[in-house]
């Protein structure tokens, strides 16, 4: 149809929603010039770039008052969280550009969480020495010479890395790590490592993938040096992170109930499914968004290194008693089910239920935003 022969009403409506698309514009560039204010405020005052509850409390408003002009939710959430990733990542360019500058060694650099951290680091202008098994200098040498040492090796591995390079780290200097379990390398560390080398025990919380740290999780462990555990702080911080500050034994324990007590499930039903040889794309035809979801983080578990895994449910010493009550609730429902006792499922999901219910509200949104995006875009 051509131009000329659309409805004069149409012309006029399209003209003023172009209107309105320009004046959108004018407001997204005074928004960006406001977040970069906002971003050199922050590098000031040594402020992070990711603010976890202001910006859920921000987009709960922001919800409501969509509700009150008839906008659908799912709009409102899309649009916020472009608008929200896009100041994110300028308040990381402003903190990255004025964050202070020194070298870092990262002892298996080459690879996972190592070749992650030394990209991001590298990129944003860091002095980057990363080492590998078979590429890069002596782990000694990269140790000798940089201000920070981070250890990036498997878990098996850390504590016997750790006591070789620890004694060669200069003074004035850090040395971290970023394990998954974090009583032993602490230990390891504090022991190994000369008398005026500072020690901090990181662990971040996601895996190697994306460009940067943006709304990730990593949790810090003191172990010697006030001054170097906000330097690092900072350096995630920087990169988007969010920290949280635990000690070792926290660490662990916590990491039995996210890491030990997860992975086993999902790995017990990725083992189910191979004993059972079932047909999973067949599955996919009848699959309800839970399961979907489901499927996914198993298939994501088995096409990684089994080592790895290993490693979290074998080298935590909080695993063994997380495993033993798994295994005890399993069977009771196994035996539920093998005898089709209804009345002993309800009951222990009652149980469940009752404990469960301060967090009703929050794991209904949280899991509405999953499924409604799974549904949306899976």
């Amino acid at each position: 149809m051509s131009e000329a022969s659309l409805p004069p009403e149409l012309g006029t409506l399209r003209d003023a929603l172009a209107q309105k698309d320009c004046e959108l514009v004018a407001i997204l560039a005074e928004r960006m010039r406001l977040i970069r204010d906002v971003a050199r405020v922050k590098a000031e005052k040594g402020l992070p770039s990711f603010d976890r509850e202001r910006e859920g409390a921000l987009l709960d408003v922001l919800l409501e008052r969509g509700k009150q002009e008839a906008l659908p939710d799912d709009l409102v959430r899309d649009v916020f969280a472009r608008l929200f990733a896009a100041s994110r990542l300028e308040q990381r360019r402003v903190l990255s550009a004025k964050a202070d500058r020194f070298s870092i060694g990262i002892i298996g650099g080459t690879q996972g969480m190592g070749a992650f951290l030394a990209r991001v680091f590298g990129a944003s202008g860091f002095a980057v020495d990363a080492m590998g098994k078979d590429a890069g200098a002596p782990a000694a040498e990269v140790a000798a010479r940089n201000d920070l040492v981070i250890v990036a090796v498997p878990i098996d591995v850390t504590v016997e890395v750790v006591r070789a390079i620890a004694p060669h780290v200069k003074k004035g200097a850090c040395l971290m790590d970023v394990t998954s379990i974090k009583r032993a390398p602490l230990e390891a560390m504090m022991a190994a490592a000369p008398n005026g080398v500072d020690v901090v025990g990181t662990h971040p919380m996601f895996g190697p993938h994306g460009a940067d740290f943006d709304r990730q999780k990593v949790v810090l462990c003191r172990g010697r040096g006030d001054d170097a555990f906000l330097r690092v702080k900072k350096l995630y911080e920087t990169f988007g992170a969010e920290t949280i500050e635990a000690t070792a034994e926290e660490h662990d324990a916590q990491m039995a109930l996210i890491q030990v007590l997860v992975h086993e499930k999902t790995m017990v039903l990725g083992s189910v499914l191979e004993r059972l040889k079932a047909d999973l794309g067949r599955s996919l035809a009848f699959a309800s968004p839970i399961y979907r979801t489901e499927l996914a983080m198993i298939g994501r578990m088995f096409s990684q290194h089994a080592e790895l895994y290993a490693d979290i449910l074998t080298v935590n010493p909080e695993a063994p008693r997380l495993s033993h009550v798994f295994e005890q609730e399993a069977a009771y429902f196994a035996r539920a089910v093998a005898m089709a006792d209804r009345d002993s499922v309800v009951k222990r999901f009652r149980q469940v239920a009752e404990y469960m219910k301060d967090f009703a509200a929050w794991a209904k949104k949280q899991s509405d935003a999953i499924l409604d995006d799974l549904v949306r875009h899976g």
